[in-house]
């Protein structure tokens, strides 16, 4: 079922203003046919906002109020809002004031002003869009994992982009799953799977066919007290990227404050790279000739891996599960039988190889394996044929059924509609 949240003609005068509106090619959506409007399809939000980064910040914090304020509210009464005066404390909300770009800040205040509510401050949007780095002073723990797959490892030689992004149980995230959908005035056409109040996205597609997604490390040392955001690269990354060469040149040019890895799928080229970075530091792996490539949430470069702290038992067994289960000589191999419902089955694997445990698929925040460590969010990305699929429900979240959505649909081209088939079950 399709609910539209608000009439989007009284949007469009009220919100989209004089903004000019899309002029990019990858935009999709010429300025004067643009309308930002709020859908639901399931229970997942469907955003598009159009314009200045401040305008679309204050058309999310217009559609969104309700969601925003039940966010705050969640905030205000978990850990979370303990965590915020000591990332203060630690001096990060400075940092996050200087180091974000400015096309962030913009954003942050145009959807704080269309609040005007001191749940939703700005310094409550900061620290969220600088969150990455948050959670790795904080020494947070991750459980993220991903996987790209194509020829020979597929079936039709499709390229075929999967994550589970595993933080811990945010009822926030998990109760308002949100496709954020960005016309950006100067700019390439995006979706992002987050939720309300996401300005800097841990995953997201645009429509030059580039996707990115995230996991978290964690350095040896604080690296830097300057730099950029990873998860504020990736905002920027789609809305300027058109290939993974761009991508690369752009990671080699900045200054990296956290420890990361961003999964990068070029749909045009059917080449990938992880990206392993910490400080000055920068390594890449390269989709391999067997068609395979994976990530959990630390390095795997010998000079990269000194940089980070000796990873946990959970990424190294998530890490040995996707051999075992991508590589062509892996334990429980589906090397050249791979597709998007495959895909999906790994999301959902609760095997543990290094305890030889099986969970249940119940089993939340536990396990050591794929899906029971605590996935909030579980998606598929097909750049190559503009789809992606996410999964839609609650806990266990890789459980549930994954609906699909084509660009073409979510950019508002004409003829847009639903993958085939349009739900994985």
């Amino acid at each position: 079922m399709i609910r539209i949240h608000a009439p989007v003609w009284v949007l469009t005068a009220l919100l989209f203003g004089a903004c000019e509106g899309p002029d990019d090619d990858d935009s999709a959506v010429p300025a004067e046919e643009f309308e930002p409007s709020l859908e639901y399809r399931g229970d997942i939000a469907v955003l598009r906002v159009g314009g200045t980064p401040y305008e679309m910040g204050f058309q999310h914090g217009t559609l969104l109020r309700d969601e925003l304020l039940d966010g705050a509210e969640w905030i205000e009464n978990s850990e979370l809002g303990l965590l915020e005066p000591l990332a203060d404390y630690y001096g990060l909300l400075d940092e996050a004031w200087a180091n974000s770009y400015p096309d962030v800040i913009d954003e942050c205040q145009g959807i704080v002003d269309a609040m005007e509510d001191d749940l939703w401050s700005m310094e409550r949007c900061l620290l969220v869009a600088y969150g990455d780095v948050v959670l790795e002073v904080m020494a947070h723990e991750m459980g993220c994992s991903q996987f790209v797959v194509e020829d020979p490892a597929t079936v039709d030689g499709s390229l075929i982009h999967a994550r589970n992004l595993d933080w811990m149980k945010v009822d926030h995230i998990i109760d308002h799953p949100t496709l954020i959908v960005r016309f950006p005035t100067d700019g390439v056409a995006n979706v992002t799977f987050g939720f309300p109040g996401n300005v800097s996205p841990y995953s997201g597609m645009n429509a030059a066919g580039v996707a990115l997604a995230s996991n978290e490390a964690h350095g040896r040392d604080y690296p830097d007290r300057e730099g950029r955001s990873h998860t504020q690269m990736t905002r920027q990354l789609l809305q300027e990227a058109h290939s993974l060469d761009e991508v690369r040149a752009f990671y080699e040019a900045e200054d990296h404050i956290s420890t990361e890895l961003v999964v990068v799928s070029d749909g045009n080229t059917g080449e990938a790279s992880v990206f392993e970075m910490a400080g000055d530091d920068l390594a890449e792996r390269a989709l391999v000739e067997d068609g395979i490539l994976y990530a959990t949430n630390h390095f795997i470069d010998p000079d990269m891996a000194a940089l980070h702290k000796v990873p946990g038992e959970d990424s190294s067994s998530r890490y040995q599960r996707l051999a075992d289960l991508l590589e062509p000589s892996g334990d429980d191999s589906r090397h050249g039988t791979l597709d998007r419902q495959a895909a999906v089955a790994i999301l959902r694997d609760t095997h543990n190889p290094v305890t030889g445990e099986t969970h249940d698929p119940d089993l939340e925040d536990g396990g050591g394996s794929l899906a029971n460590n605590g996935a909030i969010q579980a998606m598929i990305f097909l750049p190559a044929e503009g789809a992606l699929y996410v999964a839609d429900g609650g806990v266990v979240v890789p459980q549930n059924p994954f609906t699909g959505f084509t660009l073409s649909d979510l950019l508002l081209e004409p003829g847009g509609g639903s993958p085939d088939p349009a739900v994985l079950p």
